[in-house]
């Protein structure tokens, strides 16, 4: 499993929230620029910094895909899966 920071998109503006996800489960993964903009634009107030990436992911759970924008470039989710495979060959 590994620990990522997903962006919820609520009437009332932007939340972030811990998640924990099984990497198996990762069909794709591309930049997301839609909350970018809103960041650049001033419509996520949530301390982030302007230079920060966003990631979309989807994920497959029995035979249903599910989406989620996690605080990241996708380089950087994909160092997270390759470490957290190297630790669980180490244990």
């Amino acid at each position: 499993m590994i620990r990522l920071v997903q962006i919820v998109k609520r009437p009332d503006g932007y939340r972030l929230k811990d998640v924990f996800l099984n990497p198996k489960h990762i069909v794709y993964m591309s930049e997301s620029h839609k909350e970018k903009s809103d960041l650049l634009e001033g419509k996520m107030q949530l301390g982030l910094d302007n230079q920060v990436a966003f990631t979309k992911i989807k994920i497959n759970h029995n035979s249903e895909l599910s989406e989620i924008v996690v605080v990241g470039a996708p380089e950087n989710i994909q160092s997270k899966i390759h470490k957290s495979k190297k630790t669980l060959l180490r244990g």
